[in-house]
C-alpha cells in the first residue's frame, strides 16, 4: 500500500473540510431584516405580533390596526417583529452540523479505501503463498526423483531450483526481517541440495530428508504470506537448521 499517497489524499480531504469550515459563516447571506418583515406581515402572524407587542409594553388598542401602528411607531413595530421572529425561527445548524454529512462521507470513503487496499494485499499474499508452496513441492519431488532414478539428468531439478530461487528472492526482498526465508533461499542454492552436492550423492535418504525439511520450512514462510500485518515471530528467528537440517 502506498502510505504516502494515502496520507496525501487524506490531507487534501481535510483541506477541503477546512475550507468549508471557513466559508460556513457566509452561507446564510440573506438580510435578516427582510426575513423578519416577511414573517411578521404574513396573515397568520397578525395575532402573534399583537401579543408580542403587548408583552413588550405596547398598548393593546394601538396595535389593533397593525398597519397604522407601524406607521405611528416604527421602532416599536420593529422591536416586536424582531422578538416574534427570533422566538419562533428554527435554530440554524452550527458549522459542525453543516459539515457532518460531508465528514461522514469522507470517513466512509477513507474506510472503504483502506478496506479495499487491505483485501487486495491479502488476496495477493494468498496467491504468493500458493505459488511458493507449489514451487517448493516441485523442487522436493525433483530432488527425490534425481537421487532415486539412475538415469535422471537433473534438468527437472534445475528448472525447479530456478523457479523456487526466484520466488524466494522476491519474498526475501519484500520481507528482509524474515531470516527463515533467507535460510530457505540458502538451502536451495548451497549445502546438500546445491547443484554441486546433487551431482555426487552418496546417501539418497539423507538428501531426501534435507529436501523434506526444506519443503516444511518453505511452507511455513508461504503461510505467512497469506496473513499480512501479523508479527510472524517464528519467521524472525534464524531458522537455518530447520531449512537445511
Amino acid at each position: 500500500m502506498d502510505r504516502g499517497g494515502w496520507w496525501r489524499r487524506c490531507a487534501a480531504a481535510v483541506g477541503v473540510a477546512g475550507g468549508l469550515l471557513l466559508c460556513a459563516p457566509g452561507w446564510a447571506a440573506a438580510e435578516p431584516e427582510d426575513h423578519e418583515l416577511v414573517y411578521c406581515l404574513a396573515p397568520n402572524q397578525e395575532r402573534p405580533l399583537r401579543e408580542a407587542a403587548v408583552a413588550l409594553g405596547a398598548d393593546r388598542g394601538k396595535v389593533a390596526d397593525l398597519g397604522a401602528w407601524r406607521k405611528a411607531d416604527a421602532d416599536a413595530f420593529d422591536k416586536a417583529c424582531t422578538a416574534l421572529y427570533e422566538a419562533n425561527k428554527t435554530p440554524s445548524p452550527d458549522t459542525f452540523d453543516q459539515l457532518l454529512p460531508f465528514l461522514t462521507g469522507l470517513f466512509a470513503a477513507v474506510a472503504t479505501y483502506v478496506a479495499t487496499a487491505w483485501q487486495t494485499k491479502v488476496t495477493a499474499g494468498r496467491a504468493e503463498r500458493d505459488a511458493l508452496g507449489r514451487e517448493a513441492t516441485e523442487f522436493r519431488d525433483a530432488v527425490v526423483e534425481h537421487v532415486t532414478v539412475f538415469d535422471s539428468d537433473g534438468r527437472r531439478v534445475e528448472a525447479a531450483r530456478t523457479a523456487l530461487t526466484a520466488r524466494l528472492l522476491r519474498v526475501v526482498g519484500e520481507h528482509p526481517s524474515w531470516p527463515s526465508a533467507q535460510a530457505a533461499l540458502a538451502a536451495v542454492t548451497t549445502g546438500p541440495l546445491s547443484a554441486e552436492a546433487l551431482a555426487r550423492v552418496d546417501d539418497q535418504a539423507a538428501v531426501g530428508a534435507h529436501a523434506q525439511r526444506l519443503l516444511v520450512a518453505t511452507h511455513r514462510v508461504a503461510g505467512a504470506l497469506a496473513t499480512p500485518g501479523r508479527w510472524h515471530r517464528a519467521l524472525r528467528r534464524d531458522d537455518a537448521a530447520g531449512a537445511t537440517g
